[in-house]
């Protein structure tokens, strides 16, 4: 005979639809894992990551929208030696206390899940939550402050200076005029946690067609 556990850990997520219709709003809801290895696990951990996209395709794929996840975390934590967990339910609560515009949308599933709103402000209220506060104070209200959004292209060069950096210490791209090369290089600096960073540019000068490329060069000094 095989036993299992009833209790299914949760986690929290953050998403967003990068249209017109929902410029300026995210998504906050909740999901279930039977992975028991997501105890413990950092925010925005690969298993929990996989875990929000599982439910998130359940309501959106036959849409066939088209989404961008921002946050996961687990929504069970330690206070001085005990267990608590929170709900997404929760953090829309603070979220509302705090002024936070809700955003309702004319769809079936989980209409009442939108805010409009930045990914720090929804931080700060998971944080406002964990540490059972009503509402947020007047400087965890954030303005524009989500993250960028990065086209596929940019996320591939990110991804794969990310993991050229820990074997060797120079990565080439070979890439279209306006591509982001300054834009994506920050962010390869950002995930990686350089602490000495030089990025050198010039105003383009095109006198030539514009299929020419350019190249970037990346290079980090071990040091």
């Amino acid at each position: 005979m095989k036993f299992t556990s009833s209790l299914k850990l949760k986690l929290i997520y953050v998403f967003r639809i990068n249209d017109k219709t929902h410029q300026g709003c995210l998504k906050i809801g909740e999901a279930t894992s039977d992975n028991e290895d997501i105890w413990g696990l950092q925010p925005n951990s690969k298993p929990l990551n996989e875990a929000a996209k599982n439910r998130i395709n359940q309501y959106t794929q036959t849409a066939g929208i088209v989404y961008e996840l921002l946050y996961t975390e687990v929504t069970v934590f330690n206070e001085k030696g005990t267990l608590k967990s929170f709900s997404d339910a929760e953090v829309h609560q603070v979220l509302i206390r705090s002024g936070i515009q809700r955003k309702t949308f004319d769809t079936k599933n989980n209409a009442n899940e939108w805010f409009v709103t930045d990914l720090e402000t929804v931080k700060n209220a998971i944080k406002a939550v964990k540490e059972g506060r009503e509402s947020l104070a007047q400087g965890e209200k954030s303005i524009g402050k989500s993250p960028i959004v990065f086209r596929p292209e940019q996320l591939e060069a990110i991804d794969k200076t990310k993991k050229q950096f820990k074997k060797g210490n120079e990565m080439l791209w070979f890439a279209k005029m306006r591509f982001g090369k300054t834009l994506s290089a920050l962010q390869v600096v950002k995930d990686l946690d350089f602490t000495r960073t030089l990025i050198l540019s010039k105003p383009p000068v095109i006198h030539v067609p514009i299929a020419l490329k350019s190249t970037a060069a990346l290079r980090h000094e071990n040091r």
